[in-house]
């Protein structure tokens, strides 16, 4: 699970910023949406609020090349444009099996070379202190390169410049670099990001083909209950024989989409309507079929543990059930999943009965650079916020900031009435 991750210098942020997910137990309001652990107290769900193009969308694509980076996916580092430095900073501290460990790189976008990287084990002690020990550190610009075995620090001074040490050197005779492998590659693969904008049905349709799994059934029970009309919810092979999807033949993009072996496994997904089998892509709503596609990722998650995080959570499919959603990685039934989403659903801005203050966080930006802030640090003596307190009166009436200001009327002010006579 995702700890704390920061970022310098990427897309909309100019300057530093930090996404603290650890949980502050001097609240013990809502134990439940913690997932406690001796080397650091997780966020089981946190929420990101902010208006248009204030870099929501560039937080969750920071760590999607964080991702990319750590499983050699390709190098996707596009520093601010108004900064004038070419360098960008990512990081971030992270559980797994119980231990915490921080991974940190800078990349210089414009020489297309990693000038520092650093992967440390941090331990806690019984009072909270923390020490660390690192596995290595290097720095090309320094020519320095550390670790505590030796034939490593050695290798690092001959590593390539164009990738991170775990991708760019052979681990075999390197145990401590294979160790530290293992673990990056653990916590990368734990991580599924999604654009509500976009998202596809092909894991959910992957699952379903052994439809007798746990995992299975438990997509199926999420989508029966998210839509009311569905009665059974199944990947049937032969129902697709009987329907096509019609498409503007003069549209490039979607042309050539009937042959297309997906469109045929789409086909496939199958709800059941009052006793009658109809292909979902077809005859399901918009917001059913994105249902559809997140229910294998949120079962997933849930399952096996790691971070899921999405792009708009509450685009397009029902408020109640975005609440619904949430308050499911919130329960005690889940140990070890966590969800970090973007919205505009100011509904879920409730400190009364779903959230802790430190899981809501707000992006803004004025003409210097753009902001990334917490709830919590907004307290009674600042603020007047507390515990009981609505607010969304307080973020309706932009006393929180992260709110757009468009002033939209003045465009139908501007104009001369004369124009109408």
């Amino acid at each position: 699970m995702l700890i704390k991750f920061f970022l310098n210098n990427f897309q909309a942020f100019n300057s530093e910023v930090e996404l603290n997910l650890e949980a502050d137990l001097r609240t013990k309001k809502f134990m439940t949406n913690i997932a406690l652990c001796e080397q650091g107290n997780t966020l089981k769900s946190a929420a990101i609020y902010g208006p248009n193009n204030t870099g929501k969308t560039c937080l969750i694509n920071a760590i999607r090349a964080y991702r990319s980076v750590l499983l050699n996916n390709g190098i996707k580092l596009r520093p601010n444009l108004y900064s004038g430095s070419a360098v960008v900073k990512l990081g971030a501290e992270f559980l797994i099996n119980g231990n915490r460990y921080s991974y940190h790189f800078s990349y210089d976008s414009q020489k297309k070379i990693f000038i520092e990287e650093e992967f440390a084990h941090i331990v806690l002690d019984q009072h909270g202190n923390s020490a660390k020990k690192e596995f290595f550190h290097r720095n090309t610009e320094t020519k320095t390169a550390n670790s505590t075995d030796d034939k490593l620090s050695a290798s690092m001074n001959f590593s390539t410049k164009d990738n991170i040490l775990i991708n760019a050197l052979d681990t075999t005779e390197l145990p401590l670099l294979a160790e530290a492998k293992e673990i990056l590659l653990k916590f990368a693969k734990g991580i599924s990001i999604l654009s509500m904008q976009s998202i596809q049905p092909f894991k959910t349709i992957e699952m379903l083909k052994t439809p007798n799994t746990l995992e299975a059934k438990q997509i199926v029970e999420l989508i029966k209950n998210a839509d009311l009309d569905i009665d059974d919810f199944r990947l049937d092979e032969k129902l697709s024989e009987a329907f096509s999807i019609e498409v503007d033949e003069r549209d490039e993009k979607t042309k050539d989409i009937q042959n297309t072996e997906r469109v045929v496994e789409m086909l496939k997904l199958t709800s059941v309507h009052k006793g009658v089998s109809l292909p979902s892509i077809i005859f399901d709503s918009l917001g059913t079929k994105k249902v559809v596609s997140l229910a294998s990722y949120l079962v997933s998650c849930l399952n096996a543990g790691g971070s899921l995080i999405i792009d708009e959570l509450d685009s397009g499919i029902h408020f109640k059930l975005s609440r619904s959603i949430v308050s499911l990685f919130n329960s005690s039934l889940n140990k070890n999943g966590q969800l970090i989403f973007s919205t505009h659903d100011a509904s879920l801005l409730d400190i009364k009965t779903l959230f802790r203050k430190e899981q809501l966080w707000f992006t803004d930006k004025d003409q210097k650079q753009v902001y990334l802030y917490s709830l919590s640090n907004f307290t009674a003596q600042n603020s007047g916020i507390r515990l009981e307190s609505n607010l969304y009166d307080y973020y309706s009436k932009g006393l929180l900031g992260a709110l757009p200001d468009p002033s939209l009327i003045d465009i139908l002010l501007t104009s001369d009435g004369d124009d109408y006579e």
